[in-house]
């Protein structure tokens, strides 16, 4: 990948119409990445200088290095600006940059932002803020000493305000603090009482989206462009046998129809003649092996897998007894989940001649811009340097954006007409060729002595690949991937126990499985922990111990967040009774995330037998994430991992059907409706004197436990396959 110079980043961001700011090397981030894989460039403690500018004006300009899809990253990274420069939030103008306009940054996703990112634009922002205090003391003729912070400036004993705009001046001028002492950081110091750190400020971008501003890519408008739309196989790696597209010449709006292999799309001058078109093609596919349900159950049956032995891959094995006496062996299965964005996603290609050379511009929602451009480049023959990437806001990530699919469609288009296009994927494509979240198949057991103290614990379990997967990697790179990787880390994520045994085994398999499947919310950190706090919870229950208690009693000193967390939670669950009548029931669960970000939460719920219905009527959740930059976006963050939570507990499955994914929109895949939200009662447990660690899937992982358990402590079932439906109570005979 070429390299990127000072002088060509300033240009092309415009940082270099006047004002300061920080010189940078592009090559500070690593050059990790490869075309066919997820741009991995993190940032260092340098990363951060050239996304930050002071204008002649005073106004400071910021550069945002996360995609935007409802979590309000780059607001937060704003707040640490604004601390460290003494500013209102508000004052700070916000750009987003294409991929030409900064070296790559890494994808936005495994709720990395705050964790990796805070430091790196907090170290920008106080180099900036030191050079300018330098500054006005060369002016006065003093001592740095004597100047003194105050909003948007400094003052000098004796004399007027100096705001930042009497320091900068219309020449350019680039600062290199490169090797320098970092200063102090004020996002980061516990004694200082906070201005904008730890503050609710205003999402950036919020009127934008309540008044319709154009802020999706499907909002994009060309001139002369025109609409297309890739008729997709009913499942990944089908060959076209037969197509006839005659009857559509007469169609009024067809422009035409491109085919490239197994390719084909159409193009028409206006969007509402897609459909028909589409119907009037005839089309047919030589199709690989069907989707079959049954045929997955058994690749995935933990059992069959334990009785050939130990399994491939072990993420933990401390004195393990398999023949210990066990006081619950429980077998589990989470079924196939997909990630049902609200936008379905769109993408808009131009391809115009420059100077002789052509260029292709990319208007699209993604969480990897880099790996799109990259991708691009290899998929039509270009050099890197030919594709500009232009990331628009998405309605919704969760990982489902990371690859390069509709762009692939909107590209190929525009390369076979000349001419820019529009592609806007149906409900019906997006969950025909989603990566969807691996089902699993696990096999829980535990013993704990009469006290009640751990003794035995093997978690063996079976589940698709998530971050290797079939659908993720090429056919040539996936030996290579799977076999030096060491494990794949999307299935393992979730499984380290966070209580202490003297006797652990966690060991699983990952299994090839015939559907496409990727990275969900949350990685397996969701089905793992459902599975732990599950039969925790059981094994509590069965020996009539309080399985908060019980909780408590196992977790060990170096996981004392955990423990906070889940007694905060129990504390706020108190406050309410629960109805003393048959049906109801409260449940616990509790988890850490990326060994850095711990929650627990509570469910109250009850059995709605002449409705037929499991209802939530309150959740409650404690989470500790570090320092809370915005606590508002954090209590939003929390709020839609717990509805997400309910959708993965009670309703949420993708069917199969005559070999291919049945699952086609939202009649026949549930997900919570505002009918199904119950109260939210959030404590966030703010420790300024830790750094931050991410919030965007924390939640997730302890909301379906917690519901299961509250079913138990409602009907005295134990039910562990998901999604829990209403006649899994009743096939068991709690009526």
């Amino acid at each position: 990948m070429p390299d990127v110079s000072r002088r060509s980043f300033l240009k092309a961001t415009a940082w270099i119409a006047g004002g300061i700011t920080i010189a940078f090397s592009a090559r500070s981030i690593k050059e990790k990445s490869v075309s066919v894989g997820p741009t991995l460039e993190f940032p260092n403690a340098d990363s951060g200088k050239g996304w930050l500018q002071v204008r002649p004006d005073g106004k400071v300009h910021m550069l945002c290095p996360r995609m935007e899809m409802g979590q309000n990253a780059n607001t937060g990274l704003a707040q640490i600006v604004a601390e460290e420069l003494n500013i209102r939030v508000q004052d700070i103008t916000l750009h987003y940059p294409t991929t030409s306009e900064t070296a790559p940054i890494g994808f936005t996703a495994g709720s990395l932002s705050m964790m990796l990112f805070s430091k790196p634009v907090a170290i920008a922002a106080a180099s900036m803020r030191e050079n300018l205090r330098c500054r006005a003391a060369k002016i006065n003729k003093i001592s740095v000493d004597e100047v003194i912070d105050t909003e948007g400036g400094f003052v000098i004993l004796g004399s007027p305000r100096i705001g930042y705009q009497d320091l900068v001046t219309d020449e350019s001028i680039e600062l290199d603090f490169e090797n320098s002492v970092i200063p102090t950081l004020y996002t980061f110091d516990p004694r200082r009482i906070k201005k904008q750190v730890g503050q609710e400020a205003e999402p950036r971008g919020i009127k934008d989206l309540v008044t319709g501003a154009p802020v999706f890519s499907g909002d994009i408008q060309l001139p002369g462009m025109l609409y297309g739309r890739v008729i997709k196989p009913p499942v990944r790696k089908a060959r076209l046998k037969k197509l006839n597209f005659s009857t559509v010449q007469n169609i009024i709006g067809f422009f035409d129809i491109v085919r490239d292999g197994d390719f084909v799309g159409v193009v028409c001058r206006t969007p509402g003649s897609l459909d028909k078109v589409v119907r009037s093609v005839i089309i047919e596919w030589e199709l690989p092996e069907p989707i079959n349900q049954e045929k997955i159950n058994q690749l995935l049956d933990i059992n069959v897998a334990l009785q050939r032995g130990d399994l491939p891959s072990t993420l933990q094995d401390e004195n393990h007894n398999p023949i210990a006496n066990w006081d619950v062996d429980l077998e589990f299965a989470v079924q196939l989940q997909t990630h049902a964005m609200q936008e379905p996603r769109a993408a808009v290609a131009h391809i115009e001649k420059i100077n002789d050379i052509e260029r292709i511009n990319i208007w699209t929602g993604t969480q990897d811009p880099w790996a799109i451009k990259r991708h691009c480049a290899d998929d039509i023959g270009f050099r890197e340097d030919q594709v500009e990437v232009h990331p628009m806001r998405m309605g919704g990530g969760f990982g489902g954006r990371e690859h390069y699919e509709v762009e692939q469609d909107a590209a190929r288009l525009a390369l076979a007409t000349g001419l820019p296009i529009k592609v806007q994927w149906t409900r019906e494509d997006e969950f025909r060729v989603a990566r969807n979240r691996s089902p699993s198949s696990h096999r829980m057991r535990l013993a704990c002595d009469h006290k009640g103290v751990l003794s035995n614990w093997w978690h063996a379990y079976a589940s698709g690949y998530v971050f290797y997967s079939r659908s993720r990697l090429p056919d040539w790179l996936l030996p290579f991937k799977r076999s030096t990787a060491g494990g794949d880390f999307g299935v393992s994520r979730g499984a380290h126990p966070a209580y202490k045994s003297p006797s652990i085994r966690v060991e699983y398999k990952e299994v090839d499985l015939p559907i496409d499947l990727g990275v969900w919310r949350s990685l397996n950190g969701a089905p793992n922990t459902f599975v732990i706090e599950s039969t925790m919870d059981e094994l509590a229950r069965q020996k009539s111990i309080d399985p908060v208690r019980f909780k408590l009693m196992n977790i060990p000193d170096s996981m004392a967040r955990l423990g906070n967390c889940l007694k905060r939670v129990e504390t706020i669950a108190n406050r309410k009774s629960l109805p003393t009548k048959s049906g109801y029931g409260r449940g616990f669960a509790c988890g850490v995330y990326e060994k850095n970000s711990f929650v627990a939460v509570s469910v109250d719920l009850h059995i709605d037998h002449e409705a037929r219905k499991i209802c939530i009527d309150r959740m409650c959740c404690a989470q500790d994430v570090g320092m809370a930059i915005n606590p508002d976006q954090l209590r939003a963050q929390i709020e839609s991992n717990l509805v997400w939570s309910i959708g993965m507990a009670l309703m949420e499955k993708v069917e199969i059907g005559d070999g291919q994914i049945a699952s086609n929109n939202f009649h026949n895949y549930m997900i919570p409706r505002m009918s199904d939200i119950p109260s939210l009662d959030i404590d966030i447990i703010d420790n300024p004197a830790i750094h931050p660690s991410g919030a965007g899937e924390v939640a997730l992982i302890a909301g379906s436990p917690a519901i299961a358990n509250a079913i138990r402590d409602a009907t005295g079932l134990r039910l562990t396959r998901l999604p829990i439906k209403y006649t899994d109570i009743t096939a068991l005979g709690s009526l």
